[in-house]
């Protein structure tokens, strides 16, 4: 979430970065824009105050875990569970600010969404569909090891093949992927034409947003959750084989974030 050389500027600019990613689906009009204003300088303030709390108690724990060994399959469960109720708080509270906005969109705008939307399902269904296995699993590879040794430097060789054996080993997900990625986006579609109704759309929104489990499938949900247990034991995995030097780096940069964090969350 707070990618970039330092979490303190990228929050600082955090209003900039959304009303900019905003843009790339719909622009607002002079109104609309002047209450998605208004609703972000709100958020902003609860989550800066709120949230960002949450974020640091967390990280702390996992730093803790790390440096004792502890870190355990149920401390990986429970981290996501952490990780899907923050940002359920997060919708819960822009949820009555931006039901309002959605329900006074123009059918230009809600065509220029889901135009949107479709653009990049395009582009999914490009860069995925027709790979084979292998080039599958080295893309996965490739994307592991970039978050993994962002954390942690270097990753050694015999790193390096577990998370080639995970992704191996792993059940494949992507046509009940991009599946669910497309019953989505026509719900979504459908809400959004249905917009004038708010009470409804409130409904189909939190539906979407916090429990996008309604809209997969029941093969797809228990794929996920075997594919979610081995990726915690990956972690596992990966921790034991640390050297010294990668300890470190985790530790320096975890720490680094949790003060930032600290410190933001403290300001007036």
């Amino acid at each position: 979430m707070f990618a970039g050389c330092s979490t303190k500027v990228g929050y600082y600019f955090l209003d900039w970065a959304i009303e900019w990613k905003l843009e790339e689906y719909v622009t607002l009009n002079v109104e609309q824009q002047q209450q998605f204003e208004v609703a972000l300088d709100e958020f902003l303030v609860w989550h800066r105050t709120q949230e960002l709390p949450r974020y640091q108690a967390q990280l702390s724990q996992l730093l803790a875990e790390f440096n004792n060994q502890s870190f355990t399959l149920q401390s990986w469960n429970d981290h996501v569970v952490s990780a899907k109720s923050h940002w359920s708080r997060v919708f819960d509270f822009v949820e009555p600010s931006i039901v309002p906005i959605i329900s006074s969109f123009s059918d230009e705008q809600v065509e220029q969404i889901i135009a949107q939307l479709r653009a990049e399902e395009k582009e999914l269904n490009e860069k995925y569909l027709g790979k084979d296995q292998a080039a599958l699993v080295k893309m996965a590879d490739e994307r592991i090891e970039k978050r993994i040794q962002k954390w942690m430097g270097k990753l050694t060789p015999t790193q390096i093949a577990a998370i080639h054996d995970y992704n191996t080993a792993r059940s494949g997900t992507l046509d009940m992927w991009l599946e669910y990625r497309h019953d989505w986006i026509r719900l979504f579609s459908q809400a959004l034409k249905n917009r004038r109704n708010q009470v409804a759309l409130s409904h189909s929104l939190s539906l979407l947003m916090t429990q996008p489990e309604t809209v997969k499938s029941k093969a797809y949900k228990a794929v996920l959750e075997n594919n979610s247990k081995n990726f915690g034991e990956l972690l596992i995995n990966i921790e034991k084989l640390a050297s010294s030097k990668q300890k470190q780096r985790f530790n320096e940069k975890l720490n680094t974030l949790i003060t930032e964090l600290t410190e933001i969350s403290q300001e007036d």
